[in-house]
């Protein structure tokens, strides 16, 4: 193709740019308008991240010195010329916000891995506000910073039944944990477990939210024993009472009340 035909091409291929920037900004714009309040934060920290985050690696000594030329480099370079000046590399970072912070992924470099990151964590923390920073090991040559900016801990977990049947009944989701990630409970071969807690820690709502998870399917049933009422009829689990099979109040010599199932 000679020049004349490429400079004949070019106001085409601006204007597709144009078009593939204006998607581009269109998609991003749309999902920041129909994010909620706390991932719009998320959304703007991440950018914020994004943008700083050359300086700041480099600031923390998360950057390493490459003194070998670009192999490209030696097309260009002729006798006399003065050899190419030494490169200062950062890791590459790709980011992901959530209602609780932002998801940094890092390829990893050489004398950059994730000891080096663990030990800048708090740095990084406090440079972009947040509660804290967890480094963990993702793909190989990879590290997951979870930068939280809003503790999950200190909010509540609301579960909406939907009346469906779970499509694993030996996982219990329970929450998230402190970096934001969901928490299930294994309940294959388990005999047992404890629900434990302070005086109004929310352990009567875990267990009912059990029973309305779970309670769509037919091949799980219930008993309850609320020892804190006389019946449990008039205790904290009223309301799922008719999908028990058995209740009974804190007297267990008084005979158990059958209600049925759904």
């Amino acid at each position: 193709m000679s020049p004349e035909e490429i400079i004949g091409w070019a106001p085409v291929l601006a204007v597709v740019c144009a078009v593939l920037l204006m998607v581009w900004a269109t998609a991003k714009t749309v999902r920041y308008v129909r994010a909620d309040r706390e991932t719009r934060r998320s959304i703007r920290q991440a950018v914020k991240i994004r943008m700083t985050w050359t300086r700041l690696a480099k600031m923390a000594g998360l950057s390493v010195t490459d003194r070998t030329p670009p192999w490209l480099s030696s097309f260009a370079t002729t006798n006399g010329a003065p050899e190419p000046k030494p490169r200062e590399l950062v890791p590459v970072i790709k980011t992901r916000p959530d209602r609780y912070g932002v998801i940094v992924h890092v390829k990893l470099l050489p004398r950059v891995g994730i000891k080096e990151l663990q030990d800048k964590a708090r740095f990084l923390a406090d440079a972009w506000g947040c509660v804290r920073v967890a480094v963990e090991a993702g793909k190989p040559g990879q590290a997951i910073l979870r930068a939280i900016r809003r503790d999950p801990l200190t909010g509540h977990t609301q579960y909406v039944p939907t009346g469906e049947p779970p499509a694993d009944l030996t996982v219990w989701p329970v929450g998230r944990d402190e970096y934001g990630a969901p928490v299930h409970i294994e309940l294959k071969n388990k005999s047992g477990a404890v629900v434990a807690g302070g005086v109004g820690g929310g352990k009567s709502n875990q267990l009912t939210a059990l029973i309305t998870y779970f309670g769509p399917s037919p091949a799980v049933q219930f008993a309850v024993i609320d020892g804190k009422v006389s019946d449990a009829a008039h205790g904290d689990y009223a309301d799922v009472l008719p999908r028990v099979f058995a209740h009974a109040g804190h007297d267990l010599h008084e005979p158990t009340r059958c209600c049925g199932g759904w």
